[in-house]
């Protein structure tokens, strides 16, 4: 028997392929913390029933649905809200919490900060960067760029957005796709 795995460029789920018919699997519903030190790059697709975006080990899924906030704690970071055809926005979980996105049942001190900026680099740099696993670049790109605080960013295709966390996370997410319901992702990040 030969076993094939690959990781899907749009829905991160993992395909595997026995004998030369394929088996999908879905990543890991568990919390499944980033490892300080780890480097992590990888695709992902966010929808209108998993928003949330948690900076976690590669084997875990990073779209989560809403319901899991409170299960989720620090390891949750960012929540995608979805509007028109060609936008979306992206925010701070904690400022989610207090505008009353996720709910009252959640408490709001169950989250970290999480702080986003527009990257101000190329794709291409981008892409550079993490395939070459540059936590030096990964970090400076993060430090420099959110050392404005910004908790909500508008996003278009094509967008490239930085994030840092009180937690030691530090990621960069690229939009490769958007429409009215979903938000497609390639991304990189480390915990340190």
């Amino acid at each position: 028997m030969i076993q094939v795995v690959e990781r899907s460029s749009l829905s991160g789920e993992l395909k595997h392929f026995r004998d030369g018919v394929e088996v999908q699997r879905v990543p890991s519903e568990l919390v499944i913390p980033a490892v300080p030190g780890e480097y992590y790059a990888y695709s992902s697709e966010f929808t209108e029933k998993r928003p949330m975006y948690a900076l976690m080990k590669c084997k875990a899924n990073k779209a989560r649905p809403i319901a899991a906030a409170g299960d989720l704690g620090h390891e949750v970071n960012l929540l995608f809200l979805f509007g028109s055809p060609i936008q979306a926005q992206v925010c701070a979980v904690r400022a989610a919490h207090a505008s009353g996105l996720l709910g009252d049942s959640v408490n709001g001190e169950l989250f970290g900060e999480t702080w986003i900026a527009p990257a101000g680099i190329t794709p291409e740099n981008f892409y550079e960067l993490r395939s070459r696993k540059d936590v030096v670049a990964l970090v400076e790109t993060c430090q420099a760029t959110c050392s404005k605080r910004e908790v909500s960013i508008t996003l278009d295709p094509g967008a490239l957005i930085a994030m840092m966390t009180d937690g030691g996370k530090y990621g960069l997410f690229f939009v490769k796709g958007l429409t009215p319901v979903s938000i497609q992702i390639d991304a990189c990040h480390i915990l340190l």
